[in-house]
């Protein structure tokens, strides 16, 4: 069965003249155990479609299922419970609290949810360890490099043993070097079997995915199970456009 399901998903910002149309129509399907990257120049949904699918907005028209469970249907207590409980976010802008150590940061998910105390820190420092950054669970953010902290931000997102990871641009801020380690790390988590989503426009980032989506204009344009030289070059050629 098929993890998270989208069918003719729309989604619009404002109205009458002023109203903009983020997504036209979007289908798509996340495998379990899959990483499947999202493509496209800046401004075409990807982002969007990465927010719906995690319940951080819902769909204009259409439904989007997680295990068959349709987020639509939830209040916003339901899908705030959902996402703190299945869903992994990391995103460009790493988020960390500035007052909180590495991890005090990656516990946080888990007390808000109730875990006690205990708990929740022997769990983060699992997470820690998983990621390679527990040699720095004690040290603040401003302590650690750029990659240092997304290497926290993923042990965050994993810490609750997510159904799905939904990485937006997660090595958009990064140096190639650090990037490059984030890279790895996505991959290795994605060979045990984690679903990831991952919305990037680097090609190379791409190549790791087992199965990219190129979008346009609020629309996928075209899918391969297989990383296509000639679809990730166009993608690239649409991105660095003037």
């Amino acid at each position: 069965m098929s993890l998270l399901v989208a069918t003719n998903v729309t989604k619009s910002y404002g109205a009458g003249h002023a109203q903009v149309r983020a997504l036209a129509g979007v289908s798509a399907v996340v495998e379990r155990g899959e990483f499947l990257a999202v493509m496209g120049p800046s401004g075409c949904g990807k982002s969007t479609l990465l927010h719906v699918l995690g319940g951080i907005e819902p769909p204009t028209t259409g439904e989007v299922l997680l295990d068959s469970q349709q987020l639509g249907s939830l209040d916003d207590t339901a899908r705030s419970i959902l996402r703190r409980r299945r869903m992994g976010f990391v995103f460009q802008r790493i988020n960390l609290l500035p007052t909180l150590s590495a991890v005090e940061n990656v516990a946080l998910p888990l007390r808000i949810d109730g875990v006690s105390k205990a708990e929740a820190i022997a769990r983060a420092k699992a997470a820690l360890e998983r990621t390679a950054i527990a040699h720095r669970h004690s040290h603040y953010p401003h302590e650690m490099s750029g990659g240092e902290q997304q290497r926290v931000a993923i042990a965050r997102a994993l810490v609750i043993e997510p159904a799905v990871i939904l990485a937006d641009e997660p090595t958009g801020a990064l140096d190639s070097h650090n990037a490059g380690r984030i890279l790895e790390l996505l991959t290795g988590c994605a060979s045990q079997g984690q679903t990831i989503v991952m919305v990037t426009h680097d090609p190379h980032m791409a190549r790791s995915a087992s199965r990219v989506l190129v979008m346009q204009d609020g629309l996928i344009v075209e899918e391969h199970a297989t990383p296509a030289e000639s679809s990730l070059s166009a993608a690239q050629a649409w991105d660095e456009r003037p």
